[in-house]
């Protein structure tokens, strides 16, 4: 199961916000994981970028 961890200090979810997703088998996986994490807290409808991070299960998403 992915971890997901928002790096914005205050919290917040919106543009310009990375997360940092651990434990997904796939990049598919992390981007699911992340829609679903946007779904549970009412920030759906931004777009996401996937950056490289060089570990095969940690993908930095970012939100636009």
């Amino acid at each position: 199961m992915a971890t997901i961890e928002n790096k914005d200090s205050s919290g917040k979810l919106g543009k310009g916000v990375t997360l940092s997703v651990t434990g997904a088998a796939s990049e598919n996986d992390a981007i699911l994981a992340v829609e679903n994490y946007l779904r549970e807290h009412r920030a759906e409808g931004l777009s996401l970028s996937v950056q490289e991070t060089g570990d095969s299960d940690s993908f930095e998403i970012r939100l636009d």
